[in-house]
This record gives C-alpha cells, structure tokens and sequence, in this order.
C-alpha cells in the first residue's frame, strides 16, 4: 500500500485490495454476504492501522481489531470463525512463519499499549461515514500511531 496517507479511506481500501487482490479469498464467488461484511471491515483495518498481510501484519491487525476497535475479543473471534478465516494461515510457510513469529510476538505488548492510546475505538462496522476522509485525518481523530 503507498505511503502516502493523504489518500482517503476508500481510496486506501481500493489500492489495498488491487494489490492482494490475489490473497483475498473473501473476494471469490460463494462467500456469504456476513462473511463478506466481515472482511470488508477487516482490510480496512489493514488499512488504517498500517498492517501488510505477512503473518507479522495479519497477527498486528488482530491485535489492533481487539484492543483498539469495537469489535472486541470474542466478536473478533466469532466473526473469524464464521467467516472460516483461519483457513487463511495455510497462506504461510514454514519460513515465512520462523521469519515473522518473533517479531510479531515481541510487538504485541507496543501494539496493545497504543491501541489503548487511542481516543476512542475504530467502529469496527460503521465505518462509511469516514470512507471519503483521507487516512492521516482519521489516525489523527483516534490518536492511531502505527
């Protein structure tokens, strides 16, 4: 995704799902409409809290969704598991895995300390109504430094 974050939201998203679009399977054909939901709001947060989608990026974007939005804990979890999410670990290798575990888990403690930081949560499903302001504005709303 590019560095520029003066891009708005739905802007951001595009460019984000152009460029996995070859990783999202939540795009294919066959996915309910909830589990599409989901996703949607699911790279958005890829896109608002900085997260590529590396093990170290999905791992950083569950940590960002469950301390720093309104989804919660065991929403998060629901919603992953109705949407057959964790089927999308089998994306990583073991090398990719190795290369990306301890920088992840030597991250968790950072990422939940500024994602209660935050002003408020990112509204983990009502989001349209920040989908036209560029990135930087709404980091800068909820205080998310990534």
């Amino acid at each position: 995704m590019t560095k520029d974050i003066t891009i708005t939201l739905r802007q951001g998203l595009e460019e984000f799902q152009k460029e996995h679009k070859d990783y999202l399977h939540h795009n294919k054909k066959g996915i309910s409409g909830e589990a599409k939901s989901f996703f949607q709001s699911h790279d958005i947060a890829h896109v608002l809290f900085g997260c590529d989608i590396t093990l170290f990026g999905e791992g950083s974007v569950k940590i960002w969704t469950i301390f720093g939005t309104t989804l919660g804990f065991w929403n998060h979890i629901r919603g992953y598991k109705e949407a057959n999410a964790f089927a999308l670990s089998r994306n990583f290798g073991f090398a990719h895995f190795v290369s990306n575990i301890f920088k992840f888990l030597f991250s968790v403690p950072v990422l939940i300390f500024r994602a209660k930081k935050m002003n408020r949560p990112w509204p983990w499903s009502e989001f349209e109504p920040y989908m036209d302001t560029p990135i930087s504005e709404i980091r800068k709303e909820f205080n998310i430094r990534v």
